[in-house]
């Protein structure tokens, strides 16, 4: 992958993290993260996830 391709993946995972996001806080505000737990903890995992990779593409970048 070159850096255009990086940062393009960068882009998508920064839309992604935002529409995780987004989902957090509906689940927050209509009081279902508790009763959706195992949910809500899935969302918050794909969050850690989306930013690891993209941290991994950063630095990819970088190396280059």
């Amino acid at each position: 992958m070159d850096a255009n391709d990086h940062r393009y993946v960068i882009a998508e995972l920064d839309a992604l993290g935002q529409q995780v996001a987004c989902m957090v806080r509906r689940f927050e505000a209509a009081g279902v993260a508790a009763i959706m737990k195992d949910d809500y903890v899935a969302l918050h995992a794909l969050e850690h996830r989306i930013m690891e990779m993209r941290l991994a593409h950063v630095r990819a970048i970088d190396a280059q």
